[in-house]
């Protein structure tokens, strides 16, 4: 089974997270690593297991499978899948309390909302030069292009250039949304930056 992370726009961050060091991240994604590693091939290991011991029941009648009848059989069958279910669903919810990574990006719940605020503002009659004013002295399109293109150079770094290549044309049409309000620079960063970005 594999673990998926869902986060609707309701669900806050827990408190619980503010105070974790930042030293230990590296170790508590190890940790969400190897429990990831057993959700995806725990159900591998037990039927590998049931065939080597069915096998060996068969051959040298013996073992824990030697005697069984097939009601036996069954209970057997039943209670290995519902350890599955068991090791992953415990698996999951360690991963869910120890990833470091769970709640990132989570602000852009709220963020979505509050612009769709400045949506309803502009359909009830709002100044659109204003808005315009307040979008390109804020430099939104060019927070966003620079994150767009941090996440691109990020799944490069991946192995995943078919992902990072969708997400640098993102950040070309952020930048000329950019530039089509008169500001110009998203997707730019310092040189430094960027250097930092591509090591």
């Amino acid at each position: 089974m594999t673990h998926t992370l869902v986060h609707p726009a309701e669900t806050a961050r827990p408190k619980s997270l503010e105070d974790r060091p930042i030293r230990a991240a590296r170790a508590r994604r190890a940790g969400v690593k190897a429990l990831s590693a057993v959700t995806r091939f725990d159900g591998i290991v037990i039927a590998s297991g049931v065939v080597v011991l069915g096998f060996h029941a068969i051959v040298n009648n013996s073992g824990p499978f030697a005697n069984l009848t097939a009601v036996g059989a069954t209970v057997t069958a039943l209670a290995l899948i519902g350890a599955l279910y068991v090791v992953d669903a415990a698996a999951n919810e360690i991963i869910d309390w120890i990833n470091p990574d769970r709640w990132d990006g989570d602000i852009a719940y709220p963020l979505a909302e509050d612009l769709g605020q400045i949506r309803d503002d502009i359909d009830s009659g709002a100044d659109p030069e204003e808005i315009r004013h307040s979008l390109r002295s804020s430099g939104l399109l060019e927070t966003a292009g620079a994150i767009t293109r941090r996440l691109a150079v990020a799944f490069a770094a991946q192995g995943e250039e078919d992902q990072a290549q969708r997400l640098y044309a993102a950040t070309d049409h952020l930048r000329k949304a950019d530039e089509g309000l008169g500001h110009g620079q998203a997707g730019e960063e310092s040189a430094d930056d960027a250097r930092e970005d591509l090591q």
